[in-house]
């Protein structure tokens, strides 16, 4: 698709975000979580439907940004939300630790679908690398209906750090 024709809506370190409906955004990554997301995430509520439409060209729906995910999200929502910002993963020198660091905080959530569905994206994503991490923060979260949707929560490392020594 033509990305110069239509209107960016946000841009990250691996993709850039084009409007094409109320309804639809168009997503230009190389990031290959999201290319996982794409061809091997089950449907998930916690999860948007993407579709890969072409290399790295991606489609799914377009969510409103919101100012406060506090009174945006249902209180149970929110509630998953703070404990998700409460995971992390010790440092580790063995950077291929970290898709089972990861594996080893989803366990500790006590909501048992959000806790399946982010065991099965880490272990979909363990065929993409051992680098992926998991970051979650307001930007990368949306809302849908008073639920949480997890956007672009994984990325990988190495690439991150590939891009930032260039």
């Amino acid at each position: 698709m033509e990305s110069t024709k239509l209107k960016l809506i946000g841009k990250g370190m691996f993709s850039k975000v084009y409007r094409v409906s109320e309804k639809e955004v168009i997503i230009k990554s190389f990031c290959p979580a999201k290319e996982c997301m794409a061809l091997f995430f089950d449907k998930s509520k916690y999860f948007p439907p993407i579709e890969r439409i072409d290399y790295q060209e991606y489609k799914m729906p377009y969510y409103d940004k919101v100012s406060s995910l506090k009174t945006t999200l249902k209180p149970k929502q929110y509630q998953l939300y703070l404990e998700l910002r409460k995971l992390s993963i010790p440092y580790t020198t063995n950077r291929y630790n970290k898709l089972n660091e990861w594996e080893n905080q989803f366990k500790t959530i006590k909501d048992k679908i959000l806790r399946n569905n982010l065991l099965m994206a880490v272990g979909e994503l363990s065929n993409y690398g051992q680098d992926i991490s998991f970051e979650i923060s307001p930007r990368n979260v949306a809302v849908k209906n008073g639920n949480l949707i997890l956007l672009d929560c994984f990325y990988s490392s190495d690439l991150v750090n590939k891009i930032r020594t260039k």
